[in-house]
């Protein structure tokens, strides 16, 4: 069943984009004339946008002289398989498809990058187009596109995949433009590889950990005292950690010389000079905060999205990736499971394809506007993959000369800052002129009220992400992936989890990990030199795991590493609670196969309720409330998140309301604001604070090993609490909102009735949002649904079984069109919703499908 009906859509659509979404819901500047969009044979009237038409396609393509037979074939559960004699071939059909059915979606994933939104939208997009500007995506593109060789993999793959992109959009007529297009009276030019290359750098930024944290967590270190950051705020997590890559099973990472004996992770190193000065930092992370995110944390990086992103650079990019080898299957086969938490969308931020040509047929999900497949699997390996939290923004305080703003202090000696100015062209108003600035201390994202604040990041340099992409889908085995990850991952670095047909398996953060001399990188440090990076990790003393004992590798976004590893990698994970119940799993389950990876990948047991729960009922026996509805079904409960269960309801709204009573006062005393951070980032109390940060961690902590803490004590009025007594204040808290909100203790409770999934509209137009179905889980479960009314999650599911991997499953939710009257826009959501998976590689696909598979024919 169609979340929406498809009669009913195509009865009001018209109406509603006419009148709702011309007239009134989206700020686009500029209109075209209204008997333009209401024309009957060209505008958003005209029936002649490209259909999705399931089955099989047969197709020559003819280019500089050379032919190309393709097969193309249409799924109806949101896949496209490409199969072609030629490799140009495959890439130049990937581009076409990918324009046919997501060409909006494409353009404003490259304008975002390439900071010209504004041309296309208005003025509300400035604040991206100016931060994207200065990070300096098209400059490094150009760079990227500059090395590489033409006669390279990338350079030709690139080349297929524009040329494609650019065949789609020059048969375009303004019938058949995308309605988005139509309504902004926009005609799209053609596409190069250096917008390929801009949009990886997008891609990298918005899956990069750190973002903002350290100009936010600078006010933890100015404002309280060093013994309240050792408390609250450890460098390494406290609690139960199970970590990647643990000491016990790679102790020879563990035993090098690093730079973390050298730091000062609980005092400033930089303060803020004055108010004014704290105000402009504030003023910048407001203003970043209201940039679009929107490309893919693969996988799993808190700033608010607008509609014309990629995905999100979010504290929020949780993800969860494992494999298991022939220990825990009792066979020598490796299975891997992957699902990237990210925004879901309509259209989706992925699209499926499976890729065939001579030597290659790869299966799985892609970027719009990106070749290849990013996240999937070959006949031989299967790969996945979550952020790695590694930090990798720094941000320095600058000394600039008074008497020559262009000079900043380096080592003694005044350097000139490097310039860059930039025009941005405003749709309806005059462009605007910046001037981008750099140091060696990288790119100037502020400089008023006499502070100047530089960044540097990873991705300010030429790295090849997307080489690595398109050379992994050809690999046999781990080792042949890892070369490639060595070769050319270098940014937004991954928890890589990779399984062989051979048997083997291991996982792999690998990529550029900073090193410097001193100071504090958890906040912002001074731009004299002393402080700035001298090198990188080498890759022989990163954290990884191959083949390990115990038969399994794991990440949930967790600390990558156990407590003695000797370098400085970041320290604001997610809370690990996922990362617990996986292992907890994968360690007491046997004979798995790929039911029971599904099983595991579905599981909606909340981890936190083995601490939390026993002190929840315990304080409700101390305020003598054992005769009511709540402790009833909270004493018999058993953790998991069920759409039918009152218990997970009450559950979910105490443990955010102890979270608070612990840490708000805290917060209060030390004067950290709205404006600083509060309820914005997870170690403020922000809204992911329940499964990100060090705030759970450390009630869990106190929970386990010191329920009197006097970290219970309210530091506003010295009032003398403990565990008991703040967690009754909390249920009581609790039960007076549900009360308020829902009514007396009744079924109204029931989880499925508050917790809700939908997916929502990449362009902001809430009309062509899905409607929301109830959801099991939370933030906490393997399953996660983040929120209450959710549209964030696992955006792609995918188990492998590599001794059989033409029997690989997978969804993701929505569907391939990204035009809301077809009805493959977002077909696959209820099934993903329930928790159904789908053949990647059906049974009636064409025999070439199954090529370099048992009975496959060539392409």
């Amino acid at each position: 069943m169609s979340v929406f009906a498809s009669k009913k859509r195509l009865i009001i659509s018209v109406f509603v984009l006419a009148v709702a979404f011309v007239l009134i819901s989206v700020p686009f500047g500029p209109l075209p004339p209204l008997e333009k969009l209401l024309n009957p044979a060209t505008g958003i009237w005209a029936p002649n946008i490209s259909p999705y038409a399931t089955g099989i396609h047969e197709i020559n393509i003819t280019q500089n002289g050379s032919r190309s037979s393709v097969t193309v074939f249409n799924e109806p559960d949101g896949f496209i398989g490409i199969a072609s004699n030629t490799t140009w071939g495959m890439y130049y059909e990937q581009g076409y498809l990918e324009a046919q059915y997501r060409l909006a979606q494409m353009e404003v994933i490259k304008r975002e990058a390439l900071g010209t939104l504004s041309g296309l939208i208005g003025a509300s997009e400035l604040s991206s187009d100016i931060f994207f500007r200065q990070l300096e995506d098209f400059q490094i593109a150009q760079q990227e596109v500059a090395n590489l060789s033409k006669t390279g993999l990338t350079y030709r793959a690139t080349t297929e995949f524009v040329d494609g992109i650019n065949a789609y959009i020059s048969n375009l007529s303004q019938a058949n433009m995308p309605l988005l297009f139509k309504v902004l009276d926009f005609t799209p030019l053609t596409w190069n590889i250096t917008d390929i290359f801009a949009i990886q750098q997008l891609f990298i930024w918005e899956n990069s950990a750190g973002g903002t944290d350290p100009l936010y967590f600078n006010y933890a270190l100015q404002q309280m005292p060093e013994k309240v950051i050792k408390a609250l705020y450890p460098a390494y997590p406290a609690g139960i950690q199970n970590p990647i890559v643990p000491n016990s099973l790679d102790p020879s990472v563990y035993n090098v010389s690093g730079d973390i004996s050298n730091l000062s992770l609980y005092t400033p190193s930089y303060e803020y000079p004055n108010v004014s000065a704290e105000s402009s930092v504030s003023s910048f992370l407001s203003t970043y905060n209201s940039i679009g995110r929107e490309t893919a944390s693969i996988l799993g990086a808190d700033n608010s999205r607008t509609v014309f992103s990629m995905s999100e650079q979010d504290s929020r990019d949780f993800s969860n990736d494992w494999a298991v080898n022939g220990v825990k299957t009792s066979n020598r086969s490796a299975l891997l499971a992957n699902d990237p938490h990210l925004t879901t969308t309509v259209p989706s931020i992925w699209m499926g394809f499976q890729l065939v040509s001579p030597g290659e047929n790869a299966i799985g999900v892609t970027f719009p506007s990106f070749p290849g497949i990013v996240l999937g699997h070959n006949s031989k390996i299967a790969w996945g993959a979550t952020n790695g939290q590694i930090q990798e923004t720094y941000f320095y305080a600058e000394k600039v000369n008074a008497t020559d703003r262009y000079e900043y202090l380096s080592n003694g000696t005044w350097q000139h800052f490097q310039t860059i100015n930039e025009t941005i062209p405003v749709k309806g108003e005059s462009p605007k002129v910046i001037t981008v600035e750099r140091s060696d201390n990288g790119v100037v994202i502020e400089n008023s009220n006499n502070v100047t604040i530089a960044m540097d990041w990873t991705g300010l340099r030429p790295s090849y992400e997307l080489s690595f992409f398109l050379h992994i889908n050809t690999a046999s085995t781990v080792c042949q992936f890892v070369s490639n990850l060595t070769a050319y991952f270098k940014v937004a670095i991954q928890n890589w989890a990779v399984a062989d047909s051979q048997g083997n398996i291991g996982i792999f953060p690998y990529g550029d990990y900073p090193i410097i001399k001193e100071g504090d990188p958890r906040g912002i440090l001074p731009g004299t030199g002393a402080y700035n990076w001298i090198g990188f990790v080498p890759i022989s003393e990163e954290p990884h795991l191959y083949d390990p004992t115990r038969g399994f590798v794991f990440s949930a976004n967790q600390i990558t590493v156990s407590d003695n590893y000797p370098y400085y990698i970041g320290w604001d994970y997610e809370s690990g609670y996922r990362a617990d119940e996986i292992y907890t799993l994968l360690n007491d389950t046997h004979g798995i196969n790929t039911e029971k990876m599904e099983s595991i990948q579905l599981t909606i047991h909340d981890f936190t309720t083995n601490i939390l729960l026993p002190a929840l009922i315990q304080s409700l026996k101390f305020g003598d409330l054992e005769n009511t509805g709540a402790y009833k079904v909270l004493s018999t409960w058993n953790g998991n998140m069920t759409t039918n269960s009152t218990a997970a309801t009450i559950y979910y709204y105490w443990q955010q309301n102890i979270l608070r009573d612990v840490f708000m006062p805290y917060l209060q005393k030390y004067g950290i604001n709205a404006s600083e951070g509060l309820n914005q980032t997870a170690f403020f109390l922000g809204s992911d604070s329940t499964y990100h940060g060090p705030l759970i961690e450390d009630l869990i902590n106190w929970t386990m090993t010191d329920p009197n803490s006097s970290w219970f004590d309210n530091p506003l009025n010295n009032q003398t609490r403990n565990l008991t007594t703040v967690s009754l204040e909390a249920f009581t808290q609790t039960v007076s909102y549900l009360d308020e909100k829902y009514g007396n203790y009744s079924n109204a409770w029931e989880w499925g009735n508050i917790h809700k999934r939908y997916l929502s509209s990449l362009f902001g137009i809430s009309q062509y949002n899905t409607e929301e179905l109830p959801a099991a889980g939370d933030g906490n479960t393997i399953n996660a649904a983040y929120g209450t009314i959710s549209d964030f999650g696992p955006s792609w599911r995918m188990v492998v079984n590599l001794s059989h991997p033409e029997t690989a499953m997978g969804i993701y939710p929505g569907g391939i069109s990204e035009n809301p009257l077809s009805k493959y826009y977002d077909n696959t959501f209820v099934a993903w919703n329930d928790g159904t998976y789908y053949t990647l590689i059906p049974v009636n696909a064409p025999k070439q499908f199954l090529y370099m598979y048992a009975g496959g024919a060539g392409p």
